[in-house]
């Protein structure tokens, strides 16, 4: 046990964190911390020369220095460091580590409860993506519903219509739109039937393409559309290969020294084929699309707001430098509906080439079922050559676009 020291009242714990050492360094340890602090806070070496900074340096100076020389004194009286004001005792030290025992199994119960926190969160947010999918089915599952209740409510007004057609003014009446629906379905005929063109009192699609609606109906399902047009398209590529293949070794030898030529154009056949395959079939299936668009239904509007917007789309979906033209507008007494038939005609060729021209027909007829809503249908009519059925077929897409986005109604 060492000698009291005479300077009772010195903390030399605090002597040694001013030379940046643990109590009870040696007095080498003394030495060279306070050579190293010496060389930074030294009034000459110090490397801030403000009045502020240096004076600062220099009081640090005088405080390592002083705690150096007290500490130094105690070695060479004492030969050993100074007791420590700040000791621990045993029981004390074995105390610390129960506590710091006590907290690391606390720690690690809290890290297992914010796992077991962190896996319940990913376990609802599952849920709720759940939840999230079946909430749009229902929506989608609602949206079907309210359609087949306003195709069921519009049935119902066009059966009372024609009960009220019994009266001699609503037979005159309807005399004038059957003669209207005819020039219509005149014109509609006129083409050479790409798009079915559309007749009869609701402008519903002849049934003059019933195997091409036959397999696009399927290959619009939801539920097994994929599968149609993937096996669609395999049993295509077979055939175009097939045939391709008959062609070419008709007449080149299978094993000759031309089998490269007629590998070679037997794949330029094929890729010819499926373009004019491609491009027919998807024609045909926005024809398609735009007649079940087209069919019969209802919508929130009054008759002259309904006439506003499909005319706005009529001018707003020009193509191959031609717009649409109204040729006839027929409007019926009370703002009770109209019947509208509009023309796009456009030419592929070059100016000079041909005189040529494809020609789209646009009909559309609504009428007020009340002050409110408007039942409304239309119908499109093609002339154009086979290989001309692509930019007809962009003019029909396109303007349905527009109505169904001006109407603002899921078609």
């Amino acid at each position: 046990m060492p000698a009291p020291d005479p300077r009772t009242r010195e903390d030399y714990d605090r002597l040694y964190y001013r030379l940046d050492l643990e109590p009870g360094a040696s007095a080498a340890e003394i030495k060279h911390n306070y050579r190293q602090l010496a060389q930074i806070f030294h009034p000459d070496k110090w490397r801030h020369p403000s009045p502020a900074s240096l004076h600062w340096a220099s009081e640090q100076f005088k405080k390592i220095k002083e705690a150096r020389e007290v500490l130094e004194e105690y070695w060479s009286a004492h030969d050993a460091a100074p007791a420590s004001r700040v000791a621990q005792s045993d029981a004390q030290i074995a105390q610390m580590r129960r506590q710091v025992h006590e907290l690391q199994l606390h720690r690690e119960r809290l890290r297992g409860e914010l796992d077991a926190l962190q896996n319940a969160r990913l376990r609802g947010l599952a849920e709720f993506a759940r939840m999230q999918t079946e909430r749009e089915r229902l929506i989608g599952e609602l949206v079907r519903l309210r359609e087949e209740a306003t195709h069921e409510r519009a049935s119902a007004a066009g059966r009372r219509e024609q009960e009220a057609a019994q009266a001699p003014g609503s037979a005159r009446a309807a005399d004038s739109v059957h003669s209207a629906n005819g020039n219509g379905s005149k014109d509609g005929n006129a083409g050479d039937g790409r798009n079915g063109g559309n007749h009869g009192t609701d402008l519903a699609p002849a049934e003059r393409h019933p195997v091409r609606d036959f397999f696009f109906s399927r290959f619009d399902d939801p539920a097994r559309g994929w599968l149609m047009t993937l096996s669609g398209i395999v049993v295509t590529g077979i055939v175009l290969f097939v045939v391709a293949h008959k062609i070419v070794f008709s007449v080149f030898d299978t094993a000759g020294s031309w089998r490269w030529l007629g590998e070679t154009l037997q794949a330029l056949l094929i890729a010819a084929g499926v373009v004019l395959v491609g491009g027919h079939a998807w024609a045909q299936r926005t024809f398609y699309r735009a007649d079940r668009a087209g069919r019969e239904h209802g919508m929130p509007l009054p008759v002259h707001e309904t006439w506003l917007r499909v005319s706005t789309a009529l001018r707003g979906t020009g193509r191959h430098g031609a717009e649409w033209r109204i040729e006839s507008a027929e409007h019926q007494p009370g703002d009770a509906g109209f019947e509208l038939r509009a023309v796009l005609r456009y030419s592929t060729a070059r100016p000079g080439k041909g005189e040529t021209h494809q020609i789209v027909t646009f009909r559309c007829r609504a009428h007020a079922l009340s002050a409110a809503e408007t039942r409304i249908a239309w119908g499109f009519g093609v002339q154009a050559p086979t290989w001309w059925l692509l930019p007809a077929a962009r003019v029909v897409r396109d303007l349905r676009r527009r109505i169904e986005m001006d109407l603002a109604a899921r078609l």
